[in-house]
């Protein structure tokens, strides 16, 4: 093992690791701790019976349709579930987070504690090009899907898309949308994830920089004795 060299975060590849890192926590984190309800309300036919506010959690992993609503309303007992299972998206989201925050920690510390071995090795730095470039696609397939899934929740948040077919406000009961969520919070580990997009992609030219391939081309174009060829 090399000695400790903090001098590779001011170079592009360490600093854009620094940043990647950051980054793939804020989508992940914004994704996993969001929280916020939708409500609608129930308003009896019957007057006597008054009216009653059902509220529903929104929270990671988005499965509505495993949530079974329990409710007594206007004289009858009702169960219910919503509808979706956006899971899949949320998931893989946060896995492509997860695995990004990982790998650029330990190609930082790689960096840092074996320089020497990075500069060497020349198998090293095509592996860690071909590593990033895969995490690269897994950002913007993982982020084009989630905005996708974040739609769809959005839709199924929304009780004016669907409470007229509840059975509870066709039989006995007026039924009226009270709130439908806020999703600033989903909307931003979208952006998140676009910017790790990015940075992962940026990140690629410095590191094909480092590979053989580049040196190869870097020497042909040179040409013998150290002259581009006219």
């Amino acid at each position: 093992m090399d000695q400790i060299d903090i001098n590779v975060v001011k170079e592009p590849r360490g600093f854009l690791r620094v940043l990647q890192f950051v980054f793939a926590i804020c989508a992940f984190a914004t994704t996993t701790n969001f929280g916020s309800s939708f409500s609608f309300i129930v308003k009896c036919k019957n007057e006597t019976m008054g009216t009653q506010k059902i509220t529903q959690a929104i929270e990671y992993p988005f499965r509505f349709d495993h949530v079974v609503v329990e409710e007594k309303a206007c004289g009858n007992s009702y169960a219910f579930s919503y509808f979706g299972d956006y899971s899949s998206d949320a998931e893989f989201f946060v896995a492509a987070g997860v695995l990004a925050m990982l790998y650029s920690l330990a190609s930082l510390a790689f960096y840092c504690l074996c320089g020497s071995s990075y500069q060497n090795n020349k198998t090293i730095p095509l592996v860690d090009f071909l590593v990033t470039m895969v995490i690269a696609v897994f950002w913007l397939s993982g982020s084009a899907a989630w905005a996708s899934g974040v739609s769809a929740v959005k839709y199924v948040s929304d009780p004016n898309a669907w409470i007229k077919n509840l059975k509870i406000c066709v039989e006995n009961a007026e039924c009226s949308s009270l709130y439908a969520g806020n999703f600033a919070g989903l909307n931003i580990s979208i952006i998140f994830g676009f910017l790790n997009f990015f940075l992962w992609t940026v990140n690629l030219w410095f590191l094909y920089k480092e590979t053989s391939w580049f040196q190869q081309d870097n020497a042909s174009a040179t040409g013998p004795g150290g002259q581009t060829p006219i």
